[in-house]
């Protein structure tokens, strides 16, 4: 089925409702063109009032004191059971894809991590005396071999039901025959088999599609932006003042005497690093401590993270519909006849280009007059005009180098690499001199073109005097968009 027709960006447009319907419900009205960069948080499980948000935290560590005790019991073959492996449920449209909603999940790595933690520093997790409970998050501290990810793709497939559940329920009272169906979902464990068992779930499903995947709703009261509120970084930040708020002063002290026993007399970042990795090894409860400030702060971590998630929500909602409208009505976009990857991309940019600087579709980068848009955003708009290609389009493409924006292919011969800019950013020319020749030597793409988006003429005037020091001042590849607020016809003489 042609996807040009049913241009459809959010669930609730696709499913032909009103967004109030979604947001009444509590949930988040999903893009289903790009993962959103949202994560749910198990602390905000934890944190809420609402009962069986608690009964889904208390499920999570007991599903996983039952991974360290198999990991325990059998550390050399539990590597090769199945219970380790989690795969990322794409279907709820979260995470970091730009394009799409297709992710890793976690494989055998994880399980390896995960083993060798349970057998050597964190032998002792779920048996905290300090915190009021054990939190899944504690493995990501001091253990950078389990991030982020882990924390999503573990908490969304122990909470799976629910969510499938959650959705069904929205899906019979909103949803219409033909935008439902039946699917067989493994999403139950048995614990006394120690397998996942399937269950039968009535969800909304890509209707307009061929062999259309079901759909995921999840609740915002639970999703987080970027970290959870337990995370690695944020205790290396606040290793100080949480090892000062310790009462117990002999603890407080030790552990302050040896953190500083480790440093050398000009300490670098690296330095610091090292001394807080030998201090937790020797002290592991200042972890267990920095948990309970966490918890004891638990009402305004739940506020923080709704605004910023609120906030999150309205600007890339806001900037995608809007320009994704614009692209259908003022522009030939989707008429794109194929030709090399580098003609399509440039063609594509200077749609964008276009429609930004002269159908008012900058607008859809500010709120309250002040530009909102991040070059991750950005990033996920140019989605938008790959939208029903027979071109590949790949985001974040990493061969080796780090990841490049996008890479356009269309076969083994033919392909470039897209990437962006903000005008105001502090590595643009660093950007322009090497990294896109870099990702494309990496990649062996042949044709490269730099996008770089102002917010204001004078960051237009900083890039030109950029561009002519590098002597690469009107190059074709290398394209400029002023998104910089303009006046209405109406006033202009």
């Amino acid at each position: 089925m042609n996807t040009m027709t049913n241009f459809k960006l959010l669930f609730s447009d696709y499913f032909k409702i009103d967004q109030s319907v979604v947001n009444n419900y509590g949930a988040l009205n999903i893009c289903l063109a790009a993962d959103m960069p949202l994560f749910i948080d198990p602390f905000l499980l934890f944190a809420s009032d609402d009962e069986e948000y608690q009964k889904l935290h208390r499920s999570l560590i007991n599903h996983i004191l039952i991974l360290k005790e198999i990991a325990i019991k059998d550390e050399e073959n539990a590597v090769n059971n199945g219970i380790f492996r989690f795969p990322e449920i794409k279907q709820n449209w979260l995470g970091l894809s730009k394009f799409g909603n297709s992710g890793r999940g976690l494989g055998k790595d994880f399980a390896k991590k995960i083993i060798r933690s349970f057998n050597g520093f964190y032998n002792s997790f779920g048996e905290e005396q300090i915190s009021a409970e054990t939190h899944i998050e504690k493995l990501t501290i001091l253990n950078p071999g389990i991030g982020s990810d882990f924390i999503s793709d573990f908490t969304t497939n122990l909470i799976l039901d629910y969510l499938l559940e959650y959705t069904q329920t929205f899906a019979l009272k909103n949803l219409s025959k033909d935008q439902i169906r039946e699917f067989s979902i493994n999403s139950v464990f048995d614990e006394k088999f120690n397998r996942w068992m399937p269950k039968k779930y009535t969800l909304p499903y890509l209707y307009l599609e061929d062999r259309g995947d079901f759909i995921i709703l999840t609740p915002l009261d639970i999703l987080t932006k970027d970290e959870a509120a337990i995370n690695n970084s944020e205790f290396y930040s606040n290793f100080l003042s949480v090892a000062n708020s310790i009462k117990n002063m002999d603890l407080r002290n030790s552990i302050n005497t040896y953190f500083r026993s480790q440093l050398p007399k000009k300490p670098t970042v690296k330095d610091k690093t090292a001394a807080v990795n030998k201090t937790v090894i020797k002290f592991p409860e200042i972890i267990d401590y920095y948990i309970k400030s966490k918890e004891d702060n638990k009402e305004n971590v739940s506020k923080l993270t709704k605004e910023r998630i609120e906030n999150l929500t309205s600007e890339f909602i806001i900037a995608l519909t809007s320009l994704g409208d614009a692209l259908i009505k003022k522009s030939d976009f989707y008429k794109i006849l194929p030709t090399t990857t580098y003609e399509e991309s440039l063609k594509r940019v200077h749609f964008l280009k276009d429609v930004i600087e002269n159908n008012d579709v900058y607008k859809t980068f500010y709120k309250d007059g002040i530009a909102i848009a991040k070059e991750e955003v950005i990033q996920r708009i140019f989605r938008l005009t790959w939208y029903a290609t027979p071109f590949d389009v790949n985001s974040e493409v990493n061969n080796g180098r780090g990841p490049a924006d996008y890479k356009v292919s269309y076969g083994a011969d033919d392909s470039t690499i897209v990437e962006f800019k903000l005008g105001k950013s502090s590595s643009l020319t660093r950007n322009l001199q090497f990294q896109t020749d870099i990702y494309k030597k990496a990649s062996k793409s042949t044709n490269d073109i730099k996008v770089i988006l102002c917010y204001t003429v004078g960051e237009i005037k900083n890039v030109e005097k950029t561009l002519q020091k590098l002597q690469l001042l009107n190059q074709e590849n290398i394209i400029i968009i002023d998104a910089s607020p303009k006046k209405s016809a109406s006033v202009v003489k």
